[in-house]
């Protein structure tokens, strides 16, 4: 942490770095625009009161399926199983967000500590995994818009822009309920330039500039001062953005949806998972 003023964890990652003490808390006082956040994305359980962290991004991975290359559309993550999405599958390389879908189609709670659950979920996603064509956290987007892959589980922001580049995209909120994530900014423990930290943020996350990420990173926004400031300005960007599925997330996608949490000292049985399953 003492090469860096910010970080910009994910909302899991936040809860361990608070307890590892490699996060400072906040001076609210110096942070001003803090006022210009929904307080739908504030005082979350991962940061209670936001005392290390301020909003970013959000988002939800789901279901993306290209509607011209696939006839019977998924309506779950278990539906992924089926023998028809084998080899044209693109997925996040998303260790807790795949686990998690997996844990899901099994009944079990994405944050489950339980040996024996992700032994089973080990097992079935599996062969999940032998049926996945790509691997891609960097742009999973490019498969799916090359023709590569003509199903997923992707980002919010990924989704969207695969839909502007190919209109057939469809997102799907899965019925055993998406997973939903917020990454954030915090100042790490031993931050060099802590008044430059302050700074950037108070800059950065102004209205009148933040509003630009609809356009080149259209993923869930919590800056309301800058959705604002776009329907004011740039109303037809802030119009795709309320209207699209996909970013705009729906009331009852976000009542069912699933948060992931630090789950402690049960980290390293997600790891373990993980790396068997990738490594065949």
């Amino acid at each position: 942490g003492a090469n860096y003023d910010l970080v910009q964890p994910t909302d899991y990652i936040v809860g361990l770095m608070i307890r590892q003490g490699l996060l400072q808390k906040l001076d609210h006082d110096r942070l001003p625009v803090l006022a210009n956040m929904d307080a739908n994305y504030m005082d979350l359980p991962f940061d209670p009161g936001n005392e290390y962290t301020v909003p970013y991004q959000a988002g939800t991975d789901a279901i993306v399926v290209n509607t011209d290359k696939i006839e019977t559309l998924p309506q779950s993550y278990a539906d992924l199983w089926k023998p028809e999405f084998a080899g044209r599958m693109v997925m996040i390389d998303d260790s807790r967000a795949i686990i998690g879908a997996t844990l899901l189609t099994l009944g079990y709670d994405v944050n489950t500590k339980d040996p024996a659950q992700l032994e089973e979920a080990k097992a079935k996603l599996a062969e999940l995994v032998q049926g996945v064509k790509i691997f891609d956290s960097d742009s999973p987007k490019t498969a799916l818009i090359a023709g590569d892959a003509d199903a997923g589980i992707i980002w919010t922001g990924e989704a969207e822009l695969a839909r502007r580049e190919l209109p057939t995209i469809e997102y799907i909120y899965p019925t055993e309920g998406a997973i939903l994530w917020q990454d954030s900014y915090a100042i790490p423990a031993e931050a060099p330039h802590l008044d430059a930290a302050y700074a950037w943020l108070n800059y950065s996350l102004q209205g009148d500039l933040f509003w630009q990420m609809l356009e080149e990173f259209p993923y869930t926004m919590p800056n309301q001062a800058a959705l604002d400031f776009a329907q004011a300005n740039h109303p037809e960007l802030y119009q795709a953005y309320i209207e699209s599925n996909i970013t705009n997330t729906p009331a009852e996608a976000l009542e069912k949806g699933h948060r992931i949490e630090d789950v402690g000292e049960a980290t390293p049985l997600y790891d373990q998972v993980w790396t068997e399953v990738k490594g065949g």
